[in-house]
């Protein structure tokens, strides 16, 4: 009988020892570590509304468009607003107005990932009176 064998227990042990480390090595390396300050709001473009780009007599830069992916909807809005919001930054623009905004799934290699895609026109404004 295998039970009574102390020597066949061992080997069981290892060989599920073995596998729980490989587990938890793919796991690990699987997830992905989420620093907080990526999704800040903290940026030096700021999103306004319609209204406000009237009253502060903003300048119209350009509009463009990102889609970018992510773990749900919210993050893959967040990723392309980040993208988005720093592509502004560069081009000399401090304000965006959301045009549009749409969600959608994405399959990358083989994953089915939440998509959004957001529609922005960029803005110079004099932000004296909005900072304080």
């Amino acid at each position: 009988m295998n039970g009574n064998n102390p020597h066949v227990n061992m080997n069981a042990m290892r060989k599920f020892f073995d596998k729980s480390i490989i587990a938890v090595a793919i796991l690990l390396v699987s997830c992905e570590s989420i620093d907080e300050s990526f999704y800040s709001t903290d940026h030096h473009v700021v999103t306004i509304d319609r209204s406000q780009v009237t009253s502060l007599n903003c300048v119209y830069l350009y509009n463009t468009e990102k889609k970018e992916s992510g773990w749900n909807n919210s993050s893959a809005t967040a990723n392309a607003l980040r993208v988005l919001k720093d592509q502004a930054h560069v081009a000399g623009g401090n304000a965006i107005v959301i045009r549009d905004i749409y969600s959608s799934k994405e399959y990358r290699d083989g994953y089915r990932l939440d998509a959004a895609g957001i529609y922005i026109d960029v803005y110079k404004c004099p932000f004296d009176t909005l900072n304080g």
